[in-house]
């Protein structure tokens, strides 16, 4: 059997009979958490649901090797004949959660670096400069860290530390994974080179909160806050409309939504663009859309520029 996620932090633990296993997944649904619920039937498997204001947006079956299951057909399978189980539940952000997903579908990874011994500082300083975005996880006896690097040489943008009675969220901050008076037991970078669906998610979610974020503030520089006003509101009411967790303001770009593939993540993302489109291209004409669409694009990364080209709705005219 496999060892738990997060198995330092003090998760409620709940014995679940045989037969009653849907059941007591509804007290999660019905309060809209965010978050893992471990599953393990013992000498069986075990699953790691994830939850995202109580919908089930992905499933993990963990034995040998990690499998990502359809949740709605895992939901079926979980019949009134289900074996008595064990639960344990972790509420975490959304941020969090994508991250999750990273160590959980690629820890079986043999592409993974792996450090036994050695200083963690030194090693987090040698991590930054990881020429793509990488995601590190760190193990301690009684605690567990991950800290995710943007690549080529930036500071860490997210830290997750869970220990005892501990569940600490930072962006970007490691004084609780450097202050942890404990020898780690292990310490492991995965890289997004190894292109699995949850790194696709990360890097798409982060392209186009920068993306959008960029565009909006040229956009607002040439036509002034009126209109740019008027694009919030349509994209705002548009996301509202479709129950998408996500707000746009006159600075920035917050998605708290997770969605189940690349291809819903895409999907939503692309419905807003049509909407930011709109209203752009009718005050700026379709050349300087065009040249604003570029230079938007120009200023990510390679990797996400890349996941935004191969996933988005933008007009092959306003491609790079």
């Amino acid at each position: 059997m496999t060892n738990a996620i997060f198995a330092p932090a003090s998760a409620e633990q709940i014995a679940v009979p045989a037969g009653q296993l849907n059941a007591s997944l509804q007290a999660f649904r019905q309060d809209l958490q965010t978050g893992l619920i471990d599953v393990d039937i013992p000498g069986v498997s075990r699953h790691y649901l994830l939850f995202a204001r109580g919908r089930l947006v992905n499933v993990y079956r963990s034995a040998a090797q990690v499998e990502r299951l359809e949740p709605s057909g895992w939901l079926e399978s979980v019949s009134a004949a289900s074996p008595e189980a064990c639960v344990r539940l972790l509420a975490l952000t959304p941020q969090a959660v994508r991250i999750l997903k990273i160590m959980i579908e690629q820890k079986d990874d043999q592409r993974n670096v792996a450090l036994e011994h050695g200083n963690l500082e030194a090693q987090f300083a040698t991590w930054m400069e990881h020429p793509v975005p990488a995601l590190a996880h760190v193990l301690w006896p009684n605690a567990e860290a991950l800290a995710i690097f943007p690549g080529q040489g930036g500071p860490p943008r997210y830290t997750l530390f869970v220990a005892a009675n501990q569940v600490l969220h930072s962006a970007g901050s490691v004084m609780a994974i450097y202050g942890w008076k404990e020898p780690y037991v292990s310490a492991t970078l995965f890289s997004s080179g190894a292109h699995t669906l949850a790194w696709t998610e990360y890097l798409l979610n982060h392209a186009f909160s920068r993306f959008i974020s960029h565009l909006l503030e040229k956009f607002e520089q040439l036509t002034g806050r009126i209109l740019l006003n008027q694009v919030i509101r349509d994209v705002n009411f548009t996301a509202t409309a479709h129950g998408w967790n996500v707000r746009l303001n006159a600075t920035s770009f917050t998605d708290q939504s997770i969605f189940s593939s690349p291809e819903a993540a895409a999907e939503a993302y692309s419905r807003l663009l049509e909407v930011i489109f709109r209203q752009l291209e009718a005050a700026l004409g379709d050349a300087m859309l065009d040249m604003l669409v570029n230079e938007s694009l120009a200023r990510l990364a390679p990797p996400y520029r890349v996941v935004i080209k191969d996933y988005l709705a933008i007009p092959q005219a306003r491609k790079i």
